[in-house]
């Protein structure tokens, strides 16, 4: 059983397929966003001099990633290859990852250029130029080896034609550079202008997948507009750098950012429900719900380190009182006072 890299593609068995289907989650949107979050929430010094600076950068280019995708494949509407949003499932693979497989290693929309391989061009490009951990050569070797990795399993999945592989790297070049000139001084990136980049870039995405009449692709714009504004508003606001936050900090961020952020993708892509048969389920409607739910997902990603920072100090000073009253209250007499003593 095999599947063809396009339609006039040499075969290859469905393990390789299987393998370029788990591989080219290293370049999708949800492994890309996690990745970036975790990344601001838990770095420290060893990774960059101001990691929560550097982390907030390379969320904000990541949304850029998806304005310009976006925006471009808007543009072109260009079909992917025949065969794209089919897969084959192999004969080993257990019923319970049938959707999963199918969802990983097929296509829908737009194929020119590939998103996988702008996103990946960016984010591994801005992690290799902005971090501080090893030489600078080896973190664009290792960003050079992902950025290659990512777009072959696209053309072994059958869901995007060469020239959709190669112009997408060649955007995502172009993007970097374009944020680092926009959103760094010297050595020290700066994440508000990172953001409000991204807010203008998912702005001018929307207007041309508008006129484009593509709706679904106005939505994902949004979310880059929205995102970019809400990291853009906390980042001014949000104060000194806090310390990274623990496991527990983890845990909760997650929830509550895949809470909020998760809505915002769930209604681009599957709609609004009907609320007393008031809301139908269109485009503008859409935006109403898209626009500040993705303003917050990212405001709360950004917020959320300073959160857990004044948790931990908070905590710290009831210690302390608690500390300070145990003290006083050893050092206070038992209760009897110096004239009740009663000498012999």
């Amino acid at each position: 059983m095999v599947r063809t890299i396009t339609a006039g593609g040499a075969a290859l068995p469905d393990w390789v397929v299987a393998v370029a289907a788990l591989l080219t989650q290293l370049g999708d949107a949800w492994f890309l966003y996690l990745g970036l979050a975790l990344l601001y929430w838990i770095a420290d010094d060893r990774l960059a001099a101001n990691p929560r600076r550097v982390g907030a950068t390379v969320v904000a280019v990541g949304l850029g990633a998806l304005a310009v995708t976006v925006g471009l494949k808007s543009l072109f509407a260009l079909p992917r290859p025949p065969g794209a949003g089919e897969a084959t499932l192999p004969p080993w693979l257990p019923d319970l990852l049938s959707g999963v497989y199918v969802d990983a290693a097929t296509g829908d929309g737009f194929g020119f250029p590939s998103g996988h391989a702008i996103g990946a061009t960016m984010v591994y490009g801005a992690l290799a130029t902005f971090l501080d951990v090893g030489a600078r050569r080896q973190r664009l070797r290792v960003a050079g080896l992902l950025i290659s990795v990512i777009a072959l399993t696209r053309l072994a999945l059958g869901v995007h034609y060469l020239a959709d592989v190669v112009a997408g790297v060649a955007v995502g070049v172009a993007g970097l550079w374009l944020f680092g000139r926009v959103a760094r001084s010297g050595f020290r990136p700066n994440p508000d202008r990172a953001f409000f980049l991204a807010a203008v870039l998912g702005a001018a995405a929307a207007a041309i997948a508008a006129a484009g009449g593509h709706g679904g692709e106005v939505l994902e714009a949004v979310i880059a507009l929205g995102g970019g504004l809400g990291g853009y508003a906390v980042w001014r606001i949000r104060g000194t750098e806090p310390a990274p936050v623990g496991v527990p900090g983890v845990v909760g961020g997650l929830a509550v950012v895949a809470a909020v952020f998760g809505s915002a993708s769930l209604v681009a892509s599957a709609g609004l429900p009907y609320v007393f048969g008031v809301v139908p389920d269109t485009t503008p409607f859409r935006l109403l719900a898209v626009a500040p739910l993705s303003f917050a997902g990212v405001a709360l990603v950004v917020v959320w380190p300073t959160i857990v920072d004044r948790a931990r100090t908070a905590r710290g000073d009831e210690a302390e009182e608690s500390s300070v009253g145990d003290l006083i209250t050893e050092a206070e007499p038992d209760g009897e006072s110096p004239g009740s003593e009663r000498s012999d």
